[in-house]
């Protein structure tokens, strides 16, 4: 029996869910008055006219949102309110994201006035808070459990950051028990710096006194590792055991160099690639220099990754092998290495695409390899799309729709915080609404995600829809996944810039996945992800209005605004969507410079290739995001147009 809820049935089950017998208007109604009401209770309280709150508190004891006003006074009386209070509070909207701070400062308080019992009954040991972790780790040594205390200490101290002084403490009592050794301390010295915590790194040498040399010059070398490593004698040691303590500084300093100079890196190997490098050492090495140089292109960079990773174990080095080697046209050492790569990488569609394209591009006389291609089509992703084309497949889009049992779905529908987040969703609070859905769905079964998912799509509320299908891992839904969202404008200013409607959709989709208000720590802002100065020079090109910086997010404004620029970018770059889309992420420089020298390379290769990793797998998202929407749209779209297929290089 399928179980599955009609639209209409999930929309009869939300109003029964609103709890009451009134008859719809009259909820509505009623509805209102208490926003107003919880508005001015909200207002009372910031005021301090705590007689007004409590008059108004009466009329809302079933309004989602009331949990913020009992929180807010609990606040202001937080040294007053009782503990018992508190911890009722806790009991009965301890869901509530805006008090796990609150949570947390309360138990430091118990672990302050010695109420070990309270406080244990409402310490959560996965809440990943030091301070907390150390003040119960201490009282657990008071009550006799020193051995599993001392371990446990050893843990909050080992870490490469500074630990909060609550901590202090508890690590005096562990060193002072002789839980603190030399080796430990270096170890916590070699994750400070691999985390630059230079200063950190510093204050630690006191604790290793048998080896203060070694530590000084630990830190003076990944602090500054480009004019340390020039004086390589200081490096070598005819004792063993120093030579391990040095090769372990030479590695840190060299993974450190890597990040901000790998060609400098790479001239001071010669000097140290004899040393005796552990494997996790080398394979961390050739990650952290030889990946960026790949990333450069360097002909020596494969060369030094094959040196320091020779199995294959670590993952990205392994990938950009390859990728250089099909970058060179080296396409009998591309074949090689696809065929070695571990079974993690080797059973993705991306490298299984490789190994078969490889061997094409290796021995022409092969033939179409229709058969080996037709197995990787059955995948939904740009690389079976891509073996679709070349077996003249339809492509496997394979949509099928979640089911939820009613059960499932009632259980999410009645959860508190998902009526907070619809109420804040409905009172035009949008942030408010998606703090309290994402903090809902963290403890939520596959079903109740998915159900969550659908809940979300009735609510036109389509990133959250997305984001939750994702976490389920429920991929086959396509019109959750893509949904048409502001049909009308994308269509529209799409047409109007002549761009194919199905590559603005694919764009507006990976950048935002229709999230109005979206912004990037980049400053990037809306539905198109622009930013404000990509803005404002397109509205001046295009003459289209922008009053304010923030009409950007407005939709279809920042729609009119990314159509605008999509098609400069296009018009740029000879109307190829490969390079124009790379151009959108990335910018036109720095795809100028990618392609610049390469002759005519296939674009699959040239994909593939692209330096920055979020930026290879924007394009492939989008091109593989075009198909889907072309079959939502009844338009053919194929993963590349045959005037995209190979591209030609910059001059």
């Amino acid at each position: 029996m399928r179980h599955w809820l009609s639209t209409p049935f999930r929309t009869a089950l939300l109003i029964c869910s609103l709890g009451t017998l009134l008859s719809v208007p009259a909820y509505a109604d009623r509805l209102q008055e208490q926003r107003r009401s919880y508005d001015q209770a909200m207002q009372a309280l910031k005021a301090g006219q705590h007689d007004r709150y409590r008059q108004l508190l009466g009329g809302l004891r079933d309004y989602p949102l009331t949990p913020y006003l009992l929180l807010e006074d609990l606040k202001q009386r937080s040294k007053s309110a009782s503990h018992r209070e508190i911890e009722d509070f806790l009991l009965a909207h301890g869901d509530l994201p805006a008090a796990q701070g609150f949570k947390q400062d309360w138990l430091l308080r118990l672990a302050r006035e010695q109420r070990w019992e309270q406080l244990l009954r409402n310490y959560d040991s996965d809440s990943q808070n030091a301070a907390i972790d150390c003040v119960v780790t201490e009282h657990r040594w008071d009550q006799g459990q020193q051995q599993d205390a001392m371990q446990k200490a050893a843990e909050l101290w080992t870490v490469g950051r500074s630990q909060p002084n609550t901590c202090n403490p508890l690590f005096e009592r562990w060193r002072a028990a002789g839980g603190l050794t030399e080796e430990r301390a270096w170890e916590r010295i070699r994750q400070a710096l691999l985390y630059r915590q230079d200063a950190l790194a510093s204050y630690l040498v006191r604790y290793t006194p048998q080896r203060k040399a070694l530590a000084e010059l630990f830190v003076a070398s990944a602090s500054k590792p480009a004019e340390q490593l020039g004086n390589h004698s200081r490096y070598r040691s005819n004792d063993p055991q120093q030579q391990a303590l040095l090769t372990e500084i030479v590695a840190v300093s060299l993974r450190r160099l890597g990040r901000d100079d790998a060609p400098r890196a790479l001239a001071l190997w010669p000097h140290y690639r004899d040393l005796p490098f552990s494997a996790e050492d080398r394979q961390a090495i050739a990650r952290d220099v030889g990946v960026r140089m790949a990333k450069r292109f360097a002909p020596q960079a494969a060369s030094f990754m094959a040196e320091n990773d020779p199995q294959m174990h670590e993952d990205s080095v392994s990938e950009w092998r390859v990728r250089l080697a099909l970058r060179g046209g080296q396409w009998n050492i591309a074949r090689e290495l696809t065929s070695q790569l571990p079974p993690t990488l080797a059973s993705q569609s991306r490298w299984r695409y490789w190994q078969l394209r490889s061997q094409q591009l290796a021995t022409p006389q092969i033939g179409e390899m229709l058969q080996d291609y037709a197995l990787l089509a059955q995948e939904r992703d740009f690389y079976g799309f891509l073996a679709a084309e070349r077996t003249q497949q339809p492509y496997a889009l394979n949509h099928r729709p979640a089911e939820v049992t009613p059960q499932a779905w009632n259980r999410v529908n009645q959860m508190a915080g998902i009526r907070r987040a619809r109420e804040f969703h409905a009172r035009g609070q949008i942030v408010d609404a998606r703090r309290e859905w994402y903090h809902a769905s963290r403890h939520m079964s596959r079903e109740e995600l998915i159900a969550q998912a659908k809940l979300a799509r009735d609510m036109e509320w389509h990133f959250p829809a997305i984001r939750n299908i994702s976490q389920a891992q429920y991929w086959d839904d396509l019109d959750i996944r893509f949904p048409l969202a502001y049909q009308q404008p994308i269509l529209h200013h799409a047409r109007e810039r002549q761009l194919n409607s199905t590559w603005v959709y694919a764009i507006t989709r990976q950048e935002s996945a229709f999230m109005a208000d979206a912004r990037s720590h980049a400053g990037a802002m809306g539905l198109m992800q622009l930013m404000p100065g990509t803005a404002r020079e397109t509205a001046q090109r295009y003459r289209i209005p922008l009053n304010n910086p923030n009409d950007v997010l407005i939709p279809d404004r920042n729609i009119a605004l990314g159509t605008a620029y999509l098609s400069q970018l296009q018009g740029q770059f000879q109307g190829n969507r490969v390079l124009a889309s790379a151009a959108y992420n990335a910018g036109p420089g720095r795809v100028r410079q990618w392609t610049r020298g390469i002759g005519e390379m296939p674009a699959d290769v040239w994909i593939e290739t692209i330096p920055f990793d979020e930026t290879r797998q924007y394009v492939q998202s989008v091109l593989s995001y075009a198909v889907i929407y072309g079959d939502k749209l009844g338009i053919r779209q194929p993963v590349m147009e045959s005037h995209e297929r190979y591209l030609q290089g910059a001059q």
